[in-house]
């Protein structure tokens, strides 16, 4: 069985979604960027849910147009015994420019490498869709690093505090080696594309320049000249300023900050809502079910469910300690509910659990209203 169920999931790389659909036993999740299959529902809904976070980091730097992509990046989780290729991951360019996104699936494989692999494959799309096939190998490998680390470190602020350590105690990088290397033939540390990104973004550009600097990069264009242009002081009077000048001003203003990694209510609240939200009916052996906060516990025996409950708990795990102070008792509420189903609890603890989510949620999201129409008028 397990066999048969491996074959399948081998042959839908070349077969496409249409096989994978077919295969008996498989797992398989889509939002409107990515299409995640696999074994097991609860590492396929967790890949998903971290695909679906990472596109809403990406939309800061691309166009939305840009990305309404004709069919869905394909990520494959593979057991390690079905593996044929070197390294935690591996991008293929399919038929009419599709991506195809191969990840070694085991516990060795961190959520750092997998934020890279998502985030590389979704740039490697991009490029593709929006400049060509001939796009893939020139897109400029700081804007990989760049965006998985972003990523990265939104959901695991703890570990920003190891990024900043090393990058204080060695050599600012020239920033021609950082703009310069091709994503095919050399990889940018992630140290030093993810800080070229925080300087253009700490810097005196508007939000349009920071996008168009970046869709530059995926296109394969080498911003130096650009970004030297961008920086150039507007006084009459003044000299001119090289761009490794400005790199090194930026970069050592960026270092001596104190960081707060708390992310802002509105953030939060986005967030936790779409948590709750559950989009595509589930197939149980009742049927075709609509799930909700409520209706997880009466499934609750059901694996597929327990499944998605338990990524979706992983998913809040690793980003309660950004969330902010204003939902974080909602948070801890969802938690709770979470954890109620996962250890089938009885049904008035879950009810209070649930209770308990749903006032916490209203008491945060009227404080922030109220927040609001305080700053508003001052």
């Amino acid at each position: 069985m397990v066999r048969g169920l491996v074959v399948s999931l081998l042959a839908f790389t070349v077969a496409g979604a249409v096989a994978l659909q077919a295969a008996p036993g498989l797992r398989s999740m889509n939002n409107d960027h990515f299409e995640v299959v696999g074994l097991h529902l609860r590492s396929v809904s967790y890949v998903n849910e971290l695909s679906v976070y990472s596109i809403q980091i990406a939309e800061r730097y691309l166009d939305r147009e840009g990305m309404a992509f004709p069919s869905s990046i394909l990520i494959s989780l593979r057991p390690e015994e079905y593996v044929d290729f070197e390294g935690d991951y591996r991008i293929r360019l399919a038929e009419r420019g599709s991506v195809q996104l191969d990840l070694r699936w085991e516990d060795s494989i961190t959520l750092e490498r997998t934020c890279r692999a998502i985030s590389e494959a979704l740039l490697v799309q991009y490029a593709v869709y929006n400049h060509g096939t001939e796009a893939a190998s020139n897109l400029r490998s700081w804007t990989v690093a760049a965006l998985a680390n972003d990523v990265y470190f939104s959901l695991r602020p703890a570990e920003f505090s190891g990024l900043l350590n090393r990058t204080r105690e060695s050599e600012t990088s020239l920033l021609t080696a950082v703009v310069e290397p091709l994503h095919s033939e050399t990889i940018v540390t992630s140290d030093s594309g993810y800080w070229l990104l925080q300087a253009m973004k700490s810097g005196p550009f508007k939000r349009p320049v920071v996008r168009s600097l970046f869709q530059q990069a995926v296109a394969g264009i080498d911003i130096e000249e650009a970004l030297t242009a961008a920086v150039q002081p507007t006084e009459p009077t003044a000299g001119v300023l090289l761009g490794q000048t400005w790199w090194a001003d930026q970069l050592a203003a960026l270092l001596s900050q104190e960081y707060e990694v708390i992310e802002p209510m509105e953030t939060s609240r986005l967030w936790l809502a779409a948590l709750t939200r559950f989009n595509e009916p589930l197939t149980l052996e009742s049927g075709e079910t609509e799930l909700n906060l409520r209706s997880i516990w009466l499934h609750r025996a059901q694996p597929e469910v327990q499944e998605l409950v338990q990524a979706r708990y992983e998913i809040l795990r690793l980003r309660m300690t950004r969330i902010n102070p204003a939902y974080f008792n909602p948070a801890h509420s969802l938690a709770v509910l979470f954890q109620s189903t996962l250890n089938d609890a009885p049904a008035h603890k879950f009810l209070h659990s649930l209770a308990s989510y749903l006032s916490d949620w209203e008491d945060a999201k009227e404080m922030q209203d109220e927040l609001d129409i305080i700053l508003k008028e001052n």
